[in-house]
């Protein structure tokens, strides 16, 4: 029941098509002469590359898969989310929120504003918490490019896990390979790429679903409404998503946007701050194309796992004919959700154009990759051991142990992809995983910029303010806990102490260290670092 359309020449185009770009991003590597074209592209990206590879870092694999499962587990509702995240980045392009400062800093990383700002222990503790978020974040991206392929290439099934492990290392040798050769110029160079192919496969592909006899737009509302009612289509109470859990991803949008190191390092690869701000403006359609896009094959999915154009088998394997469920079997359920994208494209799409659409989504599988990896390592190396070093690396020790980061990332990203179970809610872990360095990082970053007493310790507190979003990992444990103390239901505890409201409380808490910290124990005078215009 698992069988699809992929053939042995949809495998040929997959196979030459990565083989190119692999070649590509070794054949760039000539062009690099220095550590700042090895990990900022030279300052050289104009508003149109800039605004492809920022949606095609933002548009990858791992992209689809997490939208395509919120689509398929909570229906038109999701599309809150690409919303918000596409109004946040529309008005940081208009205002400069952070990002034009940054730009006209002239850094090399994020968190290198923080000793100029603060201190070189600001940086080093910004430097290790964003490493540690940012492979926590990432730990999930090889697993699920890996189940992707299963899919949608017909192999899926309950017995596949040492097969998707088996990708999944292949996957990640291979991004490994052109990543540590090509630096930030591969990655540039592959994310245009990606983003002209994408561009037109997810078009044409929601094209093609939409066109499928039983699967109109009317026919997708009507599933949708018969099974959940106005849930399906209100994000709030009674819907899937509690006001608390809106709030706290508009912050998570606005900080990421500013400071989450794959994001935020493409406003230090353009020409000038002018472009920054174009590149952030015009891009906000494209991010909210690629969350709402995958949502909306998710949604497509459930209403064609549940018509009769499939086997009953395959209903059931979904838990879409069972109602009444506990909590716990729903969420074991909705976490198929993952694979139910893939596999409604493997069956829906025809021989070679699938192959074509597979193609582009491993390749943008493989960009995702080669942005996180070079923003995290070169956090390692730029943030973590300079600061220990305690002076500036030479250019050829900032490539050396940048490429080393990216080794030692890839290992750790194949062993949790062998080792790892996969959370339930994908997007709600990445959001979590992302919280714990952009709650704190946001703060002392858009304070030290806008606020003249904002401090060290004022900005140390928020860093380490933002690691308590841990405590979302351990929120059935606390709410048990307190229900007990409280001799109150569990059910009224959780009404308003639940992951949303700890992640959300992380925010409030980051910003009130850092206010008090500051005011408490300011800085000597010394003078703010200059933002002014570019040189």
């Amino acid at each position: 029941m698992f069988e699809t359309h992929f053939t042995a020449l949809d495998a040929i185009i997959v196979v030459a098509y990565l083989a190119g770009t692999v070649l590509l991003g070794i054949y760039v590597n000539r062009h690099i002469h220095n550590s700042a074209g090895y990990l900022v592209g030279g300052r050289a990206a104009g508003t149109a590359l800039s605004v492809a590879t920022l949606i095609g870092t933002e548009l990858g694999l791992i992209t689809l898969m997490y939208a395509a499962q919120a689509g398929f587990t909570k229906g038109f509702s999701y599309l809150i989310l690409p919303l918000i995240w596409g109004i946040v980045t529309l008005l940081i392009g208009a205002t400069g929120l952070g990002v034009a400062p940054l730009r006209r800093m002239q850094l090399t990383t994020i968190t290198e504003f923080f000793e100029r700002r603060y201190s070189r222990n600001v940086r080093l503790v910004a430097g290790m918490i964003c490493l540690l978020a940012g492979v926590l974040n990432m730990s999930l991206f090889p697993r699920m490019g890996a189940e992707f392929i299963t899919f949608v290439s017909g192999y899926g099934g309950e017995d596949v896990d040492l097969l998707v492990k088996l990708i999944t290392t292949v996957l990640v040798v291979l991004v490994l390979l052109y990543t540590m050769l090509g630096g930030m110029v591969a990655v540039i160079v592959t994310d245009y790429i990606q983003f002209v192919v994408l561009s037109l496969g997810l078009g044409l592909g929601l094209l093609y679903c939409f066109n499928t006899p039983d699967l109109s737009w009317e026919i997708v509302t009507q599933s949708w409404y018969a099974k959940h009612g106005e849930a399906a289509f209100c994000p709030t109470k009674p819907g899937p998503y509690r006001p608390e859990f809106i709030a706290w991803q508009t912050l998570l949008a606005i900080g990421a946007t500013i400071c989450w190191a794959p994001n935020a390092t493409r406003s230090l690869t353009t020409t000038d701050e002018k472009t920054t701000r174009r590149a952030y403006f015009f891009s906000s359609a494209g991010l909210f194309a690629r969350f709402a896009i995958p949502g909306l094959w998710g949604l497509i999915a459930f209403a064609y796992f549940r018509s009769t154009a499939v086997p009953e088998e395959l209903t059931n394997y979904f838990g879409l004919n069972h109602t009444g469920l506990s909590d716990d079997v729903q969420a074991k359920f909705d976490a198929l959700g993952t694979q139910a994208m893939p596999l409604l494209l493997g069956k829906l799409l025809p021989t070679g154009f699938l192959g074509i659409l597979v193609a582009g989504l491993l390749a943008a599988f493989m960009s995702t990759h080669d942005s996180y990896l070079l923003s995290w390592s070169t956090v390692g190396s730029q943030d973590v051991i300079g600061p220990l070093k305690r002076r500036e690396l030479s250019s050829d020790e900032s490539i050396r142990y940048t490429r080393m980061f990216v080794l030692a990332i890839g290992v750790l990203l194949i062993l949790f992809g062998i080792w790892f179970e996969p959370p339930q809610d994908l997007w709600k872990y990445l959001s979590l995983t992302g919280t714990i360095y952009v709650s704190g990082a946001a703060t002392a970053l858009l304070g030290g910029i806008y606020w003249r007493r904002a401090s060290t310790t004022g900005a140390l507190l928020a860093l380490f303010g933002g690691l308590t979003a841990l405590l979302a990992l351990a929120a059935q444990p606390i709410q048990t806990f307190v229900a007990n103390r409280l001799g109150s239901d569990i059910e009224n505890v959780k009404q308003w102490l639940n992951d949303d409201t700890i992640l959300l409380g992380v925010y409030a808490l980051c910003v009130s260290l850092f206010v008090a910290g500051s005011l408490l124990f300011p800085d000597r005078p010394s003078g703010t670092p200059s933002i002014g215009k570019d040189d």
